[in-house]
């Protein structure tokens, strides 16, 4: 059970993105100080935190080991397992290693998974290239090649469709393992956050997720599904809660077909950003609720009420952002610091169809 962490304390954040800003802007918030390890100088995270540290080889876990009471991670693609093991108490890790060994290994994920007897979409590992036959004479087309290690860009997956994309796809694999995995043609993106601690587990409303080229663009609460989907995800939150050492926030991620068919996408440790979406219908964040979590504070039963969608800002969105601003009382707006996009969020409260044509009569922020 993770130890009460007083005020004063200083909170340790592995990542330097928006999530991790996130974070540590809410560390703050309940009295704590905060470091931040991120990879670059520029990193936007480094922006909320009193300490400062850039790297991510020993010694930069090294010093964050010294000066931190607990320690939590934003995106675990960077975050090295075995580092954490090696150098860090049970103590100051309250959300442990043992979900990494998931979210950081595609395969090891499906096993995980399917070892649940959770449904997910057929697969197969593709380690050489004479393996691509084999695999894709059991999965079928079309299918999406993938690094197995996940970080790798998306520039770095194919879809496969035919023999000519297998046979194209011998001279560009890697000297690196991959999966083989079956692909849907446009399914509803679903996902659910959790808050995961000693004392229980609380599912918060499932929403609908919206990308264009792996980018997040909209994320509608509560998703529109049948009340058996709704369901399923609740009993496979439940079960997979069950299943791991964590402690802290935590998010499942599905795909969603037009027949009614539902499979487990991916785990995801910590906050992501269509989670977002609780500010406009709870009184609470995913970043605060985190914090709470593995500073060994109860989670209070967070109520939740109304609909709401919640749109990523852009940088070429801007203008019309500042004209919004003006006309739309309503509207909640938050903004990060300069760098990335996000540059900032919209949630725009339900009812969803009220805000659905508010948002297509602007003709800049839409919902497909």
């Amino acid at each position: 059970m993770p130890e009460f962490i007083a005020p004063g304390a200083t909170i340790g954040i592995i990542g330097g993105d928006i999530g991790a800003y996130q974070l540590a802007r809410s560390a703050s918030h309940i009295g704590m100080r905060v470091a931040v390890m991120a990879e670059t100088a520029d990193a936007v995270a480094l922006k909320a935190a009193d300490i400062r540290i850039v790297g991510t080889d020993r010694a930069a876990y090294a010093r964050l080991q010294s000066v931190c009471s607990v320690i939590t991670f934003s995106d675990e693609k960077i975050v090295d397992a075995d580092m954490l093991d090696d150098m860090f108490s049970a103590r100051q890790l309250p959300s442990g290693t043992d979900i990494l060994s998931m979210t950081q290994d595609r395969y090891l994920e499906k096993v995980f998974l399917e070892d649940l007897n959770l449904n997910v979409l057929p697969y197969g590992q593709v380690v050489t290239s004479d393996d691509i036959d084999k695999v894709v004479a059991t999965v079928g087309f079309p299918g999406i090649l993938k690094p197995i290690q996940k970080g790798i860009g998306a520039d770095q997956q194919l879809l496969i469709e035919s023999d000519v994309d297998v046979w194209r796809a011998r001279g560009l694999l890697q000297k690196r393992p991959y999966i083989y995995e079956a692909w849907l043609k446009k399914p509803r993106e679903l996902a659910v956050t959790c808050v995961k601690t000693p004392d229980g587990l609380q599912v918060f409303p499932v929403v609908e997720n919206q990308h264009d080229h792996h980018v997040l663009t909209a994320t509608i609460a509560p998703a529109q599904i049948e009340d058996d989907a709704f369901m399923e995800i609740l009993r496979i939150a439940e079960k997979v809660a069950g299943r791991i050492d964590y402690t802290g926030v935590f998010a499942i991620e599905f795909f969603y077909t037009a027949e009614g068919g539902l499979y487990v996408k991916r785990l995801s440790p910590g906050p992501r950003l269509g989670g977002d979406v609780l500010r406009g219908i709870t009184n609470t964040t995913q970043y605060a609720l985190h914090m709470r979590a593995i500073a060994g504070w109860p989670i209070p039963t967070i109520p939740v009420k109304g609909e709401a969608v919640l749109l990523p800002l852009q940088r070429r969105q801007m203008e019309a952002v500042a004209t919004q601003i003006q006309i739309k009382p309503d509207w909640q707006w938050q903004f990060f610091p300069a760098g990335e996009d996000p540059v900032g969020e919209l949630i725009v409260p339900g009812p969803l169809k009220h805000a659905f044509s508010s948002l297509a009569a602007t003709e800049v922020f839409n919902i497909q």
